[in-house]
């Protein structure tokens, strides 16, 4: 796959990810809604990573109706010019105004960690144009059924019980834009994921306090998951975040949060810092292991054309009977976001002998 190639569809990908894009909607044979949505019709359906590549999907929708009441059939169908791989996955929704049920069967590639979002539109962006994509990934096959709130509230939970088979994954790609100057330009490699089966069932609690952004703030989120077969583990994570405002329009965020395992988790279930959702300034998984802490405060002044952002993250990753905090990693920096926080860009340099400095771009969280 050439670059030029890769920049135009991911362009392309941009521009059209957006309520007015156009589907393809056609009334079924039954009278049932269906539709298909292909390529850049949807941002979730191109994107950039070092083991797929460039990675192209389709995706099919039907709505019938029945004993249960309404549904929502969905199929998706992936290929990424890098691996060769077809990635596939097949759910049926059931939603109320109170809740929604998902059963999925899948055979996909994931991300060690699903809250930062490395399969949008910032992270392919950044792989291709930059060279660093944050995201570390296996393959797992299986399926899994999921008790969340509709998707017009806020997730603030989620119960999900799932069976899976984990492979391991290899970079495929070095294709990146710093080639152009660069020949020595290549991405890091993938993380070691251990290969096996897995049955497991985690729970996510989000509670969140305070709507107006003129007034305090804060939230709370648990994170638990246990699961047995060729890796038998536990793992718990607390963490809380609250925004403080203050005069001249100046406003402070802290947030702090901590975990820990038992057992004998694989290395895809271990605790990782490093990249921006966890520790800025430096890559993902700079440091890891069965535990780990971290926390961030920022400093913001609004203006008319957006916020500017003065922050500090530290954080640590290890053994815990082996906590050593003169040995955590420490960084600090300034940020701008822009149009409502829709687009957030952090430059931060490590606070060590290094001196390293490493940038992060941000779009909304639906991308």
């Amino acid at each position: 796959m050439g670059l030029t190639a890769g920049v135009a569809l991911l362009a392309v990908q941009v521009a059209l990810a957006s309520p007015t894009a156009t589907d393809f909607v056609t009334p079924g044979l039954t009278g049932t809604p269906t539709t298909l949505r292909v390529g850049p019709q949807r941002p979730d359906l191109v994107r950039y990573n070092r083991v797929e590549a460039l990675s192209l999907g389709a995706r099919a929708q039907a709505r019938p109706r029945t004993p249960l009441g309404p549904l929502s059939l969905t199929g998706t169908v992936r290929w990424g010019l890098g691996d060769r791989h077809l990635n596939g996955r097949l759910g049926a929704a059931h939603e109320t105004l109170g809740r929604r049920i998902v059963v999925s069967g899948y055979h996909e590639l994931a991300a060690i960690d699903e809250r930062a979002r490395h399969f949008g539109v910032a992270n392919s962006l950044m792989a291709l144009v930059v060279g660093q994509d944050d995201g570390d990934y296996y393959r797992r096959s299986g399926g899994s059924a999921e008790w969340a709130p509709p998707t017009a509230r806020p997730r603030t939970y989620r119960l999900r019980a799932y069976a899976e088979y984990h492979r391991d994954v290899d970079k495929r790609t070095d294709v990146q834009l710093p080639e152009l100057w660069d020949e020595q330009a290549s991405f890091r490699p993938n993380i070691d994921a251990d290969e096996g089966w897995e049955y497991g069932m985690s729970v996510e609690l989000g509670p969140r306090w305070g709507t107006d952004l003129t007034q305090t703030r804060a939230g709370v989120h648990i994170f638990g998951q246990w699961a047995v077969g060729d890796a038998e583990y536990a793992r718990f994570s607390l963490g809380g975040e609250v925004t403080l405002e203050l005069p001249a329009r100046l406003s402070l965020s802290l947030e702090a949060q901590s975990g820990t395992s038992w057992g004998s988790p694989s290395a895809q279930r271990l605790w990782y810092i490093g990249g921006p959702l966890t520790l800025r300034g430096f890559d993902p998984r700079a440091a890891g292991g069965e535990s780990f802490g971290r926390g961030r405060a920022e400093l913001e002044r609004s203006f008319s054309f957006g916020r500017l952002v003065v922050f500090s993250d530290a954080g640590w990753a290890g053994d815990r009977t082996d906590i050593d905090l003169d040995e955590s990693l420490r960084s600090a920096g300034v940020g701008l976001a822009l149009i409502d926080g829709i687009l957030r860009v952090d430059g931060a340099w490590r606070l060590d002998d290094s001196r390293r400095f490493r940038l992060d771009v941000y779009l909304d969280q639906i991308l």
